[in-house]
This record gives structure tokens, C-alpha cells and sequence, in this order.
């Protein structure tokens, strides 16, 4: 059975002069799929904060909807920054423990401030919200004025991760497709995306769609990730010193179904965890064992990919070299950008 786990992320970078200590800090913004924690703190039931999630992170569950560290995580450690980041609403994510950055990330969220706010979820504007409004005025005290603070900002990592809960909230219902005009959601999903600055054979899909994909996702994935690069490409004319990198994860994964051997993965279909009857197939059950091989595993839950698919993941992300994979170019070289390279 063919899988395809679809979602995008974006790094996007205000660049300047550029010392040897490249990255100064990263800020993650989007869902579940890099939420490490923010729902923790919210009155949502959208949260991973029970065994059997965290099985294999050095300090057991945290609200990562996956067995061990996510690709933001992992990118983290490789853009070399001293410890994984804190979650926004931890009311100790202040003073200086946010300098290497801060993770904005509520699971459930999108793009729209509509998608999936019954749940009591942050939605991307809002979490973009957070940053201005908290954020920045603690960095500025942090790092003693404006100027110091510019130059910071020159040297951060944005990371976006968002859009699969938007196409999942008007295109499905309880896990069925329904009717939903792909072409007009996806345009107003990237007029709202850029203006702020996939999802389809999932376990949870295939156990409610007869064992079959739901193809509107699938579709509607590659439709957003073939317009988001060029719509990107605009923003950076529009935005001097603006660079970003586009990762098509959901090309990246899919080379990765396809191969499965190339990568060590064995069970494509079925999750690791046992999943919970409550949340319909989309969570892990609340005190379950999950599979005890958890490498060879694609999914870890209905939704969640295992952190050997995040791994994956995340080291194609930072040193791809295929304009397939990454455009345009990989976050290693992102990462070293300097100002003649982006203006």
C-alpha cells in the first residue's frame, strides 16, 4: 500500500553581515508535527502528553506527538544551537532562557485562525502574535536595545510547519473525505500564509477510508507545494534581505515509502502505538506499550511520524543537495548565507 504524509515547512531568514557563530537562534511556528509542548498549557484535548509518546526522549513525554524528538528538534541540534528550544507557554520561557528561541507550535492548528478552534488551539497568526507582542520585548531588554537586537534577528532561523490541519478540517470529516473545492482553499491558504510573513495516506486516512488514501489530500498537498515555492520567490523580490528555504517534505517522504529498504523502514501502514477508540484512530491509547522496534516504523500514531521519518526528514533538510527536495537550496547553506549572497 502506498503511503504519502504531505505537510511543508519553511525557514525563512532576515540576513545581514554574518559572523562565525552562524545561527544564533531558531523560532518555530505551526502543529503538531513540531509542537513540542505548547498544548500542555492549554485547555485543549489535543495533546501528547501521556505515555506511550516520549518512549524514546531523554525525558520521557513532553507533548511531542511522536516517540522521541521532532524534525524541528533535530534541524535545532544540526544548525548546532546549545539545547532544544522551550515552549512559548512554559511560564519560564523568559530572560534568557529565550535566546537560542522560543517554540510557538500548538498541535491542531493552521494557517486559518478558523481551522480547529473549537479545540481552544493557537493558530499560526496568533502564534506569530505571541512573538511580536512577547517575545520581542523581552529579547530587546535581554540584549540591552534595538541595534543589538537587529542583529540577532539577522542571525535567527524561522521555521514554519503548518497547512495539513487546514486542508484535513474542510476536506474531511471523522477521517472521510467530503466535497471541498481544493483550487480555492489552497489560494486562500497561501494568501494568508504570505501575508502572515500535507496529509493524505496516513494510518488515521486508510483505517476510516476502507484502507484506501483519501486522495483530495494528497492532491491538495502537491497543489499547495507547487505554488508555495514560486509565491515565496515573490515575497523574497518584495522583501530585501528576506531568504528562505522551501523543503518539499512531502516529496522527501514519499521517496522514502517508495524505498523503504534504503532507509531501514519496514511497516508502512500501520502505526506503532495502539490507537486510542476516543480520539478515532488519530492518538495513541493513554498507557499502551508501543511496537518494540519503533526504527523500522513510518508512523508512530494515525498522524504522527516516528522520529526515524523525522530524522530522515530533517537531515535531507539541511544538507539535500536536490533542488527536489530543497529549494533553493538546502538550510546548511541557508545558514551561511551573507548579505551579497541574499541582496
Amino acid at each position: 500500500m502506498f503511503i504519502l504524509f504531505s505537510f511543508f515547512i519553511l525557514f525563512s531568514r532576515f540576513s545581514a553581515a554574518i559572523t562565525e557563530n552562524n545561527v544564533k537562534a531558531m523560532f518555530i511556528f505551526g502543529d503538531s508535527l513540531v509542537d513540542a509542548g505548547n498544548n500542555d498549557f492549554l485547555e485543549t484535548t489535543a495533546k501528547c502528553n501521556y505515555v506511550p509518546y516520549g518512549v524514546d526522549f531523554c525525558s520521557g513525554y513532553t507533548g511531542r506527538c511522536t516517540n522521541g524528538r521532532t524534525s524541528a528538534d533535530i534541524l535545532g541540534q544540526l544548525l548546532g544551537l546549545p539545547h532544544l528550544l522551550p515552549v512559548f507557554y512554559d511560564p519560564h520561557t523568559r530572560g534568557s532562557s529565550i535566546l537560542a528561541g522560543v517554540n510557538y507550535a500548538s498541535g491542531g492548528s493552521g494557517i486559518l485562525d478558523s481551522t480547529d478552534q473549537s479545540a481552544n488551539v493557537t493558530s499560526l497568526s496568533n502564534q506569530i502574535a505571541n512573538f511580536g507582542e512577547t517575545t520581542l520585548p523581552d529579547l530587546k531588554i535581554q540584549l540591552n536595545g534595538s541595534l543589538a537586537l537587529s542583529s540577532y534577528l539577522s542571525q535567527s532561523v524561522f521555521l514554519f510547519c503548518t497547512g495539513g490541519n487546514d486542508y484535513m478540517a474542510s476536506c474531511t470529516s471523522s477521517g472521510v473525505p467530503i466535497e471541498c473545492d481544493v483550487q480555492r482553499l489552497t489560494e486562500v491558504l497561501l494568501r494568508n500564509y504570505t501575508n502572515q510573513l500535507m496529509t493524505g495516506c496516513l494510518p488515521f486516512f486508510e483505517n476510516h477510508n476502507n484502507g484506501s488514501c483519501v486522495d483530495v489530500l494528497n492532491e491538495a498537498s502537491v497543489l499547495f507545494n507547487n505554488k508555495l515555492g514560486p509565491a515565496l520567490k515573490n515575497l523574497s523580490e518584495d522583501l530585501p534581505g528576506f531568504a528562505f528555504v522551501y523543503i518539499n517534505a512531502s516529496g522527501i517522504i514519499s521517496e522514502m515509502i517508495n524505498h523503504p529498504t534504503t532507509y531501514g523502514l519496514k511497516e508502512l501502514n500501520a502505526s506503532c502505538c495502539f490507537l486510542s477508540e476516543s480520539s478515532e484512530g488519530a492518538f495513541c491509547a493513554e498507557g499502551t506499550e508501543p511496537c518494540p522496534d519503533r526504527s523500522i516504523y513510518a508512523y508512530y500514531d494515525g498522524l504522527h511520524p516516528t522520529e526515524k521519518l523525522y530524522m530522515q526528514l530533517a537531515t535531507k533538510a539541511y544538507s539535500s543537495e536536490l533542488q527536489s527536495e530543497v529549494y533553493p537550496f538546502n538550510v546548511e547553506v541557508l545558514a551561511n548565507l551573507n548579505t551579497s549572497v541574499v541582496e
